[in-house]
């Protein structure tokens, strides 16, 4: 929300898309922003700056953020980091290793659009699409109109927006100003 510590929600973002190349079921592949969020420069250039300088590598690479895939990507996932949409641009384009069909760096997309392909699928590797939102009921109601809901992330520093974040989301796990 435009309510949040921006430094921490950007890179809690970017640890939640990005660790385990975005295969986690709990990664974050979705970021509803707020649009004072959204159209924040300085907050998009944190985002693109942090997943940019994670260290894409082999798993046997201890500095290595971002490794393999632990399958070639399918049919979803490789639209979804090759792939633009109407009013999809890229703010960090993925790049595929010339060595690896498995190692792709971090991309993050914006101008996702309600009810679009990538809103509506869940892709489960290293891409981030970000949706603007005029306000936090309109978040969450694009939060609540996936079919998928195992997690859902909020930062806020307003309690009262916690709260009611709390009692209309949709998902089984929520995380609250953490990764």
């Amino acid at each position: 929300s435009a309510m949040a510590d921006r430094e921490l929600a950007a890179a809690d973002l970017v640890k939640s898309a990005f660790g385990h190349s975005g295969q986690k079921c709990s990664a974050a592949s979705l970021g509803i922003l707020e649009a004072e969020v959204y159209d924040d420069k300085k907050f998009l250039q944190l985002l693109k700056d942090a997943a940019g300088s994670l260290k894409v590598g082999p798993a046997t690479d201890l500095a290595s953020k971002v490794t393999p895939l632990v399958q070639p990507p399918g049919k979803d996932l490789l639209r979804a980091l090759t792939q633009l949409d109407d009013g999809e641009s890229w703010l960090l384009e993925p790049k595929v290793s010339s060595e690896d069909p498995c190692l792709w760096s971090p991309g993050i997309k914006l101008g996702v659009s309600p009810h679009s392909r990538f809103h509506q699928t869940e892709c489960f590797g290293p891409v981030l699409g970000l949706m603007r939102a005029e306000n936090l009921e309109e978040a969450v109601n694009y939060q609540n109109s996936v079919k998928y809901g195992l997690t859902a992330g909020f930062h806020s520093l307003d309690e009262r927006e916690i709260k009611d974040w709390k009692q209309r989301v949709q998902a089984g796990n929520l995380y609250i100003n953490r990764g």
